[in-house]
């Protein structure tokens, strides 16, 4: 065998590189460790909470579609939460229709800042009550809103030579704000599936109620990126989003210094402004062994009675500087959660026990 010449200094091809380019002609898989200057991450202002199911995905595109059947629109907000509880997303998709803005869950939310929040909304000409679908108080008011709507849309059926149908009016609002007890206590029986999580009502569906109205329950409302951290924080306080989008001991420790500037009172019984999750923990008697508190059934057990009531009432929606907040005795309309529109309506919508329909038909 013939053997090749010895090869010159200058045609050995200089040594290669331990670490081999990623792309063409190399595999990082066989890269050899590169020393690194290890750099601490910073830490994040607020917890990070991102949560868009695809049955939701879905459904606010079902909803963009079914919008021109309805004549008007019921927006539901959450009373502790009535501005970060208002996506741009919703204001977008009703924006062509009349609608009456309904501020739910009044008796978890503290009745002067939820008059204040009301005098805010109608202040802009919005149409707006406040009530609490579970044990039914306030419905005087929405019935009147919801007769004067169904008044004006027969009265245009009339001027157009037609019989007047039933209105229909759709229910829009964030992932467990209260909508389908909304229906179930204006249809007095069990129309729409209630829970107490996110997600439950998953297509659009129609519920009549008598003769002169009928409504479409709809999923939850969310945007697919919740850009406002801190809005973000307020709808995992209140269980507006699935508690698998976030750590609830990260929430539960960003939760309590919120408190203490927007509503201090919830954290009295465990230290006021010193409140601490350690604190709540030993409070509720969740020690581990060696007398250590148990943070992680602390953050679930705060958040539990933070949403529920068990810490007391709680707006954490600061109400504009420009309102003014009056302390409310327990027995005022609002207290009851017994709020009077500022106009005078027809009679209350009379409301039947009907079996639910199916879709209603064509105009």
């Amino acid at each position: 065998m013939r053997k090749r010449p010895p090869r010159t200094p200058e045609q050995i091809p200089a040594a290669k590189s331990s670490r081999q380019p990623k792309g063409r002609g190399g595999d990082p898989r066989h890269e050899a460790p590169v020393e690194t200057e290890k750099v601490a991450k910073a830490p994040r202002e607020y917890p990070l909470i991102q949560w868009f199911p695809g049955h939701i995905a879905k459904a606010q595109r079902v909803l963009k579609e079914r919008l021109t059947l309805v004549d008007f629109v019921l927006e539901l907000v959450d009373a502790r939460i009535p501005l970060s509880s208002r996506f741009e997303e919703t204001r977008q998709l009703i924006s062509q229709k009349p609608s009456i803005l309904v501020l739910t869950k009044t008796d978890l939310a503290e009745p002067g800042k939820t008059q204040a929040w009301l005098d805010f909304f109608r202040a802009q000409g919005m149409k707006a009550v406040a009530l609490n679908a579970q044990k039914g108080q306030g419905f005087e008011a929405l019935h009147a809103a919801i007769a004067e709507r169904t008044e004006i849309v027969h009265a245009k059926m009339r001027a157009r030579g037609r019989n007047p149908r039933a209105a229909r009016a759709m229910v829009v609002g964030l992932p467990n704000v209260g909508k389908s007890s909304l229906i179930n206590r204006l249809a007095k029986r069990r129309a729409a599936v209630a829970g107490d999580k996110p997600g439950v009502t998953r297509v659009p569906s129609w519920i009549r109620l008598g003769k002169n109205i009928e409504l479409m329950d709809t999923p939850g409302i969310i945007p697919p990126k919740l850009e406002d951290p801190i809005g973000a924080l307020r709808l995992a306080m209140t269980g507006s989003v699935s508690s698998e989008a976030y750590d609830p001991i990260e929430v539960a420790r960003y939760a309590i210094p919120m408190l203490k500037v927007v509503s201090p009172g919830v954290l009295a019984k465990f230290g006021g402004q010193e409140a601490t999750l350690e604190a709540f923990a030993r409070l509720r008697g969740l020690i581990r062994e060696g007398d250590q508190p148990d943070i992680e059934r602390a953050a679930r057990t705060f958040l539990h009675d933070l949403r529920g009531g068990g810490l007391g009432r709680v707006t954490m929606d600061p109400v504009p500087e420009a309102l003014e907040v009056v302390e409310l005795e327990a027995d005022s309309p609002v207290a009851d959660e017994v709020v009077e529109l500022e106009a005078d309506f027809a009679e209350p919508l009379e409301i039947e026990d009907e079996e639910a329909e199916g879709p209603p038909d064509g105009e």
